[in-house]
């Protein structure tokens, strides 16, 4: 008797330090603490490389509240969100627009709790009217191929360009409406906009 109950004894024993062992395995694995990142301020020249190095390790949400700023550094900050697996969030009563929503859509998860609106590419200073069909033609095809990086189909360019001017954006108030851009098939509405 004495030596089933030591048997049983070193069994439970056993699995209880192999249950606490795997424990503190996970408990390691995990970031010290997850911590957001805040972007408010209009994107610059530089804005990317800027937000490049203010990542830690600890950072695994990027917060948008930017009216815009450059195409160009919208889009590399929305592939280095992605690159690094971040997540993008738009609060309550924050705008995401232009160039923010671009790289708002490098978020590996989405989350849409104030607006995120999109418009045709513009270009600030035009030469001549050849020079701004040539600047607004590279910025379409910059944004339609990086959609379609991150996993829009065309439909949602398509979409900005018919419908969109400088002054009437295409506006989401819900992450799933913008998430039925990625499934023309989806059911697709009329879009809303977001008015200057």
């Amino acid at each position: 008797m004495k030596n089933r109950l030591s048997g049983a004894y070193w069994r439970f024993l056993l699995v209880h330090v192999l249950v606490f062992a795997a424990l503190l395995g996970f408990l390691a694995g995990l970031p010290a603490k997850a911590e957001p990142i805040l972007l408010s301020n209009n994107f610059e020249i530089g804005a990317a490389k800027a937000f490049e190095r203010q990542l830690t390790e600890e950072i695994d949400t990027v917060i948008l509240a930017v009216s815009g700023g450059y195409l160009a550094e919208g889009i590399e900050i929305g592939r280095i969100i992605r690159a690094r697996g971040l997540k993008t969030v738009v609060p309550s009563g924050a705008a995401c627009l232009s160039a923010c929503a671009e790289a708002f859509l490098g978020g590996t998860s989405m989350q849409i709790d104030g607006t995120v609106a999109f418009h045709i590419p513009r270009t600030a200073r035009v030469l001549s009217q050849d020079d701004a069909f040539t600047q607004g033609l590279a910025g379409g095809t910059l944004t339609a191929i990086y959609r379609f990086e991150m996993g829009f189909g065309f439909e949602l360019t398509r979409t900005i360009n018919r419908w969109t001017t400088n002054d009437r954006l295409l506006a989401f108030d819900t992450t799933a409406e913008l998430l039925l851009y990625q499934d023309p098939d989806s059911g697709l509405k009329l879009p809303r906009f977001y008015e200057r």
